[in-house]
């Protein structure tokens, strides 16, 4: 068995990966690459210019969850760097994140990631009691985070674990189909007993635009509150419901205030959640006061454009929060 396994989910990603692959470092592992059904000829492309890439044709657009859960099932390596294709690696991340897995072989590890400028990315995710993650770290100098250290979440945009502490969770949940899926594993992760780290020597570039479009937005809100409904006890979940109906009525707000487009997904979101309003929840849910008892406030400055407007929606929306917050019981 080899040591390592890339898994790289593509759809029409020919370009990121064109740019990511010359960044991925020859060594004891493999890179595979699951075509979500893209119709960018990615699988020709990698025959004839990369052909150490191995390929997993998935046959349709499964979406992110199930196409990492496909390449999962295919995956040699004894741990599984799962990575976005909009990336790059920067000299030394895989070693850093060996090392991290080394010292707590359990756990999942998320590197360092950058954006486009060199700025930070994220550090890991944090999560708020209503189901919305923001990334840790933004617009802190990158200097400033080195080192291994936990972190409430890793990011779904590149992490790394043993294939059997992937395969003893169940992957991801397919349902979700793409946004939330990292939060979902993660959180089941924690309460499985595996670490979740940062690995800050580790850098990864994220060549992506972290803007909420209305495509986004839908998968968003399509996913949030089903999510804290499986991660939850029916107990938590109803404590929960007035802090879920403020989370909800902020999005309609954010809809009304960008326009038609994201009034529709908002809708469509809603719709869909009402269709699954049924869907089973978690046969092992995350203790009471996981969810619960977060106090992460939202993170409006990566919502809204303008520091000002951020810092005023904290104030009012933070005491409204912490007054609606269950406590454990």
């Amino acid at each position: 068995m080899i040591a390592l396994t890339i898994l790289v989910v593509s759809h029409d990603s020919r370009a990121d990966l064109a740019r990511l692959l010359p960044t991925i470092p020859a060594g004891d592992h493999e890179v595979l690459v699951v075509d979500n059904h893209g119709a960018d000829g990615v699988a020709a492309w990698l025959a004839a210019d990369h052909p150490g890439v191995r390929l997993v044709a998935a046959g349709a657009n499964l979406g992110y969850a199930a196409g990492n859960n496909l390449g999962l099932r295919h995956a040699r390596g004894e741990r599984v760097l799962v990575l976005n294709p909009d990336t790059e690696l920067r000299p030394g991340a895989l070693e850093a994140l060996h090392a991290a897995l080394d010292d707590s072989p359990g756990a999942l590890v998320t590197p360092k990631i950058l954006d486009s400028a060199g700025r930070v990315y994220a550090c890991g995710l944090e999560l708020h009691y209503t189901g919305v993650a923001s990334r840790l770290g933004v617009g802190v100098d990158p200097a400033g985070y080195s080192g291994t250290f936990p972190v409430p979440l890793p990011s779904g945009t590149a992490f790394m674990a043993a294939r059997a502490t992937l395969e003893g969770l169940g992957g991801f949940d397919e349902w979700y189909f793409m946004y939330l899926e990292d939060v979902d594993l993660a959180v089941r992760a924690r309460h499985a007993g595996h670490p979740i780290l940062c690995a800050a020597d580790a850098v990864v570039v994220h060549h992506s635009d972290p803007a909420i479009t209305p495509f986004k937005l839908h998968w968003l809100e399509r996913n949030r509150v089903p999510m804290v409904r499986k991660l939850t006890t029916p107990a938590t979940y109803r404590r929960l419901r007035p802090g879920l109906v403020l989370t909800g009525l902020a999005t309609w707000a954010f809809a009304l205030l960008r326009g038609p487009r994201f009034v529709a997904a908002r809708a469509r979101a809603g719709a869909s959640r009402w269709r699954d309003r049924r869907r089973p929840a978690a046969m092992r849910p995350v203790p009471d006061d996981w969810l619960a008892t977060t106090v992460t406030p939202l993170p409006f400055p990566q919502l809204v454009a303008g520091a000002r407007l951020a810092r005023l929606l904290d104030a009012v929306t933070r005491p409204l929060y912490s007054l609606l917050r269950p406590r454990s019981s």
